[in-house]
């Protein structure tokens, strides 16, 4: 075995003497307090491989050591021995339960105590290894008691919610929640206790936790449940969604939007105009334009697609501006458009509306291949209690609109449904 740094706790100057003599004959190097709480200040200091005390020393003694021993944070598994005289059943379980790995009996026999040593060193070993392997995980690791005490909390969930292990060891798991889970927690968990019903236990589920920060986050969380001679505790495994749900937000606007205008794609259009329709004939009251650019194709085989492109992106830009920010536009496809205003506005105003978009798109364009003309035909319909569905209605300002191109483009007609 090699040499360890071995804290030594003991109110006995003769036992004391004794233990180090045996210790540093070993090749050891030996850290000695006279009381409980030497020990636990020197714990944080000397930083021992080992820990050895007296179960009863004058204030505090050997188990109240060890359990605010193991109340601290500390990236590796340091093992407590345990020296008594005597000890029944009770003190047994009550050491244990303070974290204790180990016993030995006054007075010392050097061979039990190297073979202690050899014993919770490798035992202590395991454990590190544990640990070391719990802090490379990405995700969060975190163990509460039976009451919800944070007694684990690992390197990734450090980073998840930006609070250090000294932090949060020994605080209730609801400093993890957001308002109303932080205050209903311990409902949850003496429901739980009271039941035994598992509902959540061993099943995995997108809740919300709360940063050091205050900021909130989706997360995945799979809670385990296991028990031992200290009691029932429950180990959860946290993911951070944050970024897998914005980068699928991401994908879902490029799915719903137009990648050379910026405006709602005909997926996001019909949706949205769907959406007006539920349920089937009472829709929302609205009014839509139906626009489909005049001498665009002139434009792309002329000049070609990019200052087509170019076009398109500067009249889906003028459209925009003309309308409110609540109204709605979107690229059907090619060189269409449509437009859907809240309300059933009158005749004239939608006349109006037309009017300024098509004088709008009448001004020459700025494109690298130099000025560029094109013009706008617009049909509108109004969408009306009576109106039988969305597609009635882009039916009807699609029929309207082809009729203002017959009639010589650059004009605006109006269509309702039936």
């Amino acid at each position: 075995m090699k040499a360890l740094r071995i804290l030594a706790a003991d109110d006995s100057p003769s036992f004391l003497a004794v233990l180090n003599e045996i210790l540093q004959g070993d090749g050891h190097t030996v850290i000695l307090a006279k009381s409980g709480e030497e020990a636990v200040a020197l714990y944080h200091s000397a930083h021992p491989d080992l820990i050895i005390m007296d179960r009863i020393m004058p204030g505090m003694g050997g188990i109240q050591a060890a359990r605010e021993i193991r109340k601290q944070p500390t990236p590796n598994w340091t093992p407590i021995i345990l020296i008594t005289s005597t000890m029944d059943d009770g003190d047994v379980l009550e050491a244990f339960s303070a974290g204790v790995d180990e016993f030995l009996l006054k007075p010392i026999n050097p061979l039990f105590l190297h073979i202690r040593l050899n014993s919770v060193m490798r035992i202590a070993s395991i454990q590190r290894s544990t640990l070391a392997v719990i802090n490379e995980l990405l995700d969060g690791v975190v163990r509460i008691d039976s009451v919800g005490v944070i007694s684990m909390f690992n390197a990734a969930a450090e980073r998840i919610f930006g609070y250090s292990v000294a932090e949060v060891l020994g605080k209730n798991v609801s400093m993890l929640m957001p308002s109303p889970d932080r205050e209903q927690h311990d409902t949850y968990i003496g429901n739980y206790h009271a039941t035994n019903s598992p509902k959540i236990i061993g099943k995995g589920r997108r809740v919300i936790g709360q940063r050091k920060n205050g900021s909130t986050f989706p997360m995945h969380l799979g809670i385990t449940e296991a028990t031992t001679p200290d009691g029932r505790f429950f180990i959860g495994l946290i993911r951070d969604l944050s970024m897998q749900e914005e980068l699928l937000e991401k994908i879902q606007q490029l799915a719903a939007s137009d990648i050379l205008t910026g405006l709602p794609n005909r997926r996001l259009c019909t949706e949205h105009l769907a959406a007006r329709f539920a349920p089937p004939g009472a829709p929302v009251p609205c009014t839509l334009f139906y626009c489909d650019l005049d001498g665009f194709k002139a434009v792309n085989d002329a000049a070609g697609h990019h200052t087509g492109d170019a076009v398109l992106a500067e009249a889906a830009r003028r459209m925009r501006e003309i309308v409110f920010v609540r109204d709605f536009v979107g690229r059907l496809g090619g060189d269409e458009f449509v437009i859907i205003v809240d309300g059933v506005i009158s005749d004239t105003d939608a006349q109006a509306l037309g009017e300024r978009i098509i004088e709008a798109l009448s001004r020459e364009i700025d494109t690298p291949m130099g000025m560029m003309n094109i013009g706008v035909s617009i049909g509108y319909a109004h969408a009306r209690n009576h109106t039988a569905s969305a597609e009635d209605l882009m039916n009807a300002a699609d029929q309207a609109m082809y009729l203002a191109k017959r009639w010589g483009k650059g004009r605006i007609i109006g269509s309702t449904p039936t």
